[in-house]
């Protein structure tokens, strides 16, 4: 298992409201796809 090397500052914001943007963008370096789409779309 690969554990993520994020660390979240203090805030007041609720957590829910971003989290999604962190799985995003996690599976999108995880199945490296901005190379993919380099090579389909130079």
């Amino acid at each position: 298992m690969n554990i993520l090397n994020y660390k979240l500052s203090s805030t007041n914001e609720l957590l829910t409201a971003r989290i999604g943007l962190l799985a995003t963008a996690h599976t999108i370096n995880t199945l490296s796809l901005s190379n993919t789409i380099d090579q389909h779309f130079p």
